[in-house]
């Protein structure tokens, strides 16, 4: 029997529309409707004003936001750097490699942040007697840590660079400044002339403006050569700190063994040609430093432009591969995580930028546990922790449809970043840009270093990159989907389940089920927490499982890759979704793939993307659909970092009972429809070609079950709750009245609110009407006595600082490699130029 009762007033929430753009121009339209109130509100928020971003003083030109590039705006010369390309010289590492070894490291001290030398912008504007130069950093805690060199001027043969640089440039006159001094050298002699540059420091935007009189150097209105590079100041001996061969407390790491006079400098500006597959677009100027040569980088300024007050975008391209930054409405903490931040991993993880954890830092947390990554909650520092953050795109080269573009956000691998997508003209990005008749972008985002499964500012940075994307392109809201890959791919799949109503579809390509994992490990750690209920040798998130949340995809189709021989997921972790699909009445797609497209790092590499991309197709996402179904997952909720998940389309404020996952199922008879009848899942045997694979078969499992049926109109909500306390719906957008019949099934207490109508009603039963409650995974942790016991041992706090062997020579090393001779760099239109 159940028992109604009317009480209290609704709550009506409405969102505001975000407005403000990163670049000059006006904002493009978001799409969706002025009310739509899909996903978090980071998603509608105005674009942040980081200090990094203003401009003081005689600055006026907004900032470029697309990495590498050079524009000249109001009568500024203004140059786009981009964000942790600080790794100094060495070997051009890449994934898997670069998950422990690296090139050059920063003293231990915390102030240097792990990344006090990387240059974000730089800028020149002409004034009567001087050349005024800005340049933007993306970490400063103390200006007399960081050393800059601006190279004016050419010579016949590069010059040797002042202060112990190590360095050879083109120069007529170096510019040194380190904290609010500096002075000019004859780049010819060495000798120091009498004028010196007026340095000014605005610590908090992180800004150092250098002023060169013309009496020492004077551009004219003609063009001249300028570079720049940043080092890190050794204030006891008025010179550059040298890495040594492993950094320690005030010193840099990372020489190369056996080089006698290694580059001081960690980053350098005016580098226009790096090719976008190296992870931070840093491949070339690795080479540069560990050559100790920065001759290739180099803007030709035009001041006679910049004196005449012309605008010229010529540089800043329109299409094609382009990184891009943001800035994030959180930074905890300036640059990278250190090893005494809090919330971080617990020993024997590994993460993109620290490499395997000992548990020795003070900020460790938690027992041993073999891990990728770990789960970066509301109180953690993510890895990559600064305001400034980045990601991916491919602009395709066709003119947008009049709605827009469509687009799918990509969130990659254990370690891996944007770039690890890039590999030539059957790449992720170039398949999708090229739909015949649908041109599509690709948002490929970094997630402050990828390694924290989509929690905390990890998770918030995907619909942070989302919303950038939306104010500077011309995207339909109503076409994007979600996807990635391994660890990734749990990421998108948690948000495109945690946020059903933003996406339009899921692709999920070979995912995980719970955070974190560990290879070839999953079938005992995953498994024996999930079956047993025990963490045994790696240590789960509560509530981190997936399977439970599948109800909530009931109105977005999923397509699912998975390897039955794969060695790194196990084929019982993606079974079981698959399993799940079949059961229910999903919209699914699920490719098993076998042989060498089933290996985990070949599937999704290996060019069969022309399955996705048929799948993709032209539809948009459910609005307000007449059937909707979520289920409330609490513990994946980090409210600081802008991620509640509780409400989807037309309900809102879904609350559980308490701690653990519940569901609600409404359908609105209001609308006159009705689900499609049941349909079997269907199965074929195929095969397709592939990169590295000429053939690759798989077992294609389906169903589409086509759109809702007519059906006789009441004015009347079905309600069935399995663990859900309580719940808001929309009236107008489920498509009834204030009046509106509410029949309830439910197996506990529940209250409905009727938003806009002062009408709340609570029920009371025992019976959900068949609605299945959701297991709660929450394991129990044996272990967990064990706490951290290596913590503040006199060790290693992970392993990455270690001596950087002689290999530079050797050419970039990636599994799977690039296409052959297609490493894509900055060349024609499309910025499709191959190299090799």
């Amino acid at each position: 029997m159940i028992v109604r009762k009317r009480v209290g007033v609704a709550v009506l929430v409405t969102v505001a529309l975000a407005a403000g753009a990163f670049v000059a121009g006006p904002a493009l339209a978001q799409g969706g409707s002025p009310a739509d109130t899909a996903g978090p509100e980071l998603l509608r928020a105005p674009a942040v004003d980081a200090p990094q971003l203003q401009n003081t003083g005689i600055w006026r030109a907004d900032p470029i936001g697309i990495c590498m590039t050079s524009a000249y705006r109001q009568g500024e010369y203004v140059h786009q750097g981009c964000v942790y390309d600080d790794e100094g010289g060495g070997t051009q590492w890449r994934w898997p490699n670069d998950t422990l070894l690296r090139n050059y490291t920063y003293p231990e001290d915390p102030a240097y942040r792990r990344n006090a030398a990387d240059i974000v912008e730089v800028r020149m504007k002409p004034q009567a007697d001087a050349t005024a130069f800005r340049i933007t950093m993306n970490t400063m805690t103390d200006p007399d840590l960081l050393g800059l060199t601006l190279a004016l001027g050419d010579s016949a043969t590069p010059r040797e660079a002042p202060h112990g640089a190590n360095t050879v440039m083109p120069a007529e006159r170096f510019v040194t400044v380190h904290g609010t001094e500096g002075d000019i050298t004859d780049a010819a002699t060495g000798a120091a002339l009498s004028e010196r540059p007026e340095v000014d420091v605005d610590l908090e935007r992180r800004q150092v403006q250098i002023t060169v009189p013309h009496t020492a150097w004077d551009p004219g209105t003609g063009t001249a050569r300028v570079a720049a590079a940043a080092g890190l100041w050794d204030r006891g001996h008025d010179a550059y700190l040298v890495p040594q061969v492993t950094a320690d407390e005030t010193h840099p790491g990372g020489a190369i063994v056996g080089q006698a006079r290694p580059s001081a400098f960690f980053d350098s500006a005016f580098r226009f040609d790096e090719p976008f597959e190296a992870p931070y677009r840093d491949n070339d100027q690795r080479r540069a430093i560990a050559a100790g040569d920065l001759s290739p980088f180099f803007a030709e300024v035009d001041f006679g432009k910049l004196a005449a007050g012309t605008d010229d975008e010529s540089g800043v391209p329109t299409s094609g591969y382009l990184t891009r930054i943001f800035a994030s409405r959180f930074e905890t903490a300036q640059g990278r995580r250190l090893p005494s931040d809090p919330g971080g991993p617990p020993a024997g993880s590994g993460t993109q930028q620290g490499g395997i954890q000992t548990g020795t830092g003070a900020g460790s947390e938690g027992r041993p546990s073999l891990a990728f990554g770990w789960p970066c909650r509301d109180d953690c520092v993510p890895d990559l922790a600064g305001r400034l953050q980045r990601y991916m795109v491919y602009v395709p080269e066709a003119p947008a449809p009049e709605a827009g573009y469509s687009s799918i956000v990509w969130t990659n691998g254990y370690a891996l970043r944007p770039g690890d997508d890039v590999a030539g003209d059957r790449d992720l990005y170039r398949q999708f840009a090229q739909r015949p008749g649908d041109p599509t972008m690709v948002i490929d985002v970094d997630g402050r270093g990828q390694d924290e499964w989509g929690y905390g500012q990890s998770g918030a940075a995907v619909f942070e990159a989302i919303a950038d994307a939306r104010r500077h392109y011309d995207l339909d809201a109503d076409r994007t989907a979600m996807g990635g890959f391994s660890s990734g791919a749990y990421m998108a799949n948690k948000l495109a389940l945690s946020f059903p109503d933003v996406f339009s579809k899921a692709f999920i390509c070979d995912g995980l089920d719970v955070a974190p994992s560990f290879p070839g490990l999953n079938g005992v750690a995953d498994k024996t927490a999930d079956t047993l209920g025990v963490d045994t040798l790696t240590v789960h998130e509560a509530g981190s499982k997936l399977t439970p949340m599948l109800p909530s995809r009931r109105n977005q189709p999923v397509m699912e890759w998975a390897g039955v021989n794969d060695d790194f997921i196990p084929y019982a972790i993606t079974r079981e979704r698959a399993d799940a699909y079949a059961a229910g009445d999903y919209d699914y797609e699920f490719y098993s793939w076998v042989g060498p497209a089933a290996e985990h790092l070949v599937m999704c590499k290996n060019g069969m993307w022309q399955k996705a991309t048929e799948w993709f197709g032209h539809d948009g996402r459910a609005v307000d659909p007449h059937h909707v179904t979520f289920v409330r997952n609490p513990l994946m909720d980090d409210p600081r970092s802008g991620l509640v998940a509780d409400r989807a389309y037309w309900l809102s404020d879904i609350e559980s009972r308490g701690p653990e996952l519940g569901t609600i199922d409404v359908v609105s008879e209001g609308r006159g429809l009705a689900d499609p009848a049941a349909s079997p899942a269907r199965r074929e045997l195929g095969s397709t070609a592939g990169s590295f694979s000429p053939v690759n078969p798989y077992l294609r499992e389906f169903r589409h079950p086509g759109g809702p049926t007519a059906a006789a109109a009441e004015d009347a909500l079905v309600i069935r709750s399995a663990g859900v306390g309580s719940v808001t719906v929309d009236p107008d957008r489920a498509g009834v009245t204030c009046d509106a019949d509410l029949r309830v099934a439910t197996d506990g207490p529940l209250t409905v609110t009727l938003a806009g109508c002062d009408r709340t009603e609570s029920f009371d039963g025992t019976d959900s009407g068949g609605l299945a409650k959701p297991e709660t995974f929450r394991p129990t942790d044996p272990l967990a006595p064990v706490g951290a016991p290596l913590r503040g041992a006199p060790l290693p706090a992970e392993v990455g600082n270690a001596p950087q062997p002689p290999l530079q020579g050797l050419p970039p090393l990636r599994f799977p490699p690039n296409q052959l001779g297609q490493d894509p760099a900055p060349g024609d239109g499309g910025q499709e130029a191959p190299r090799t």
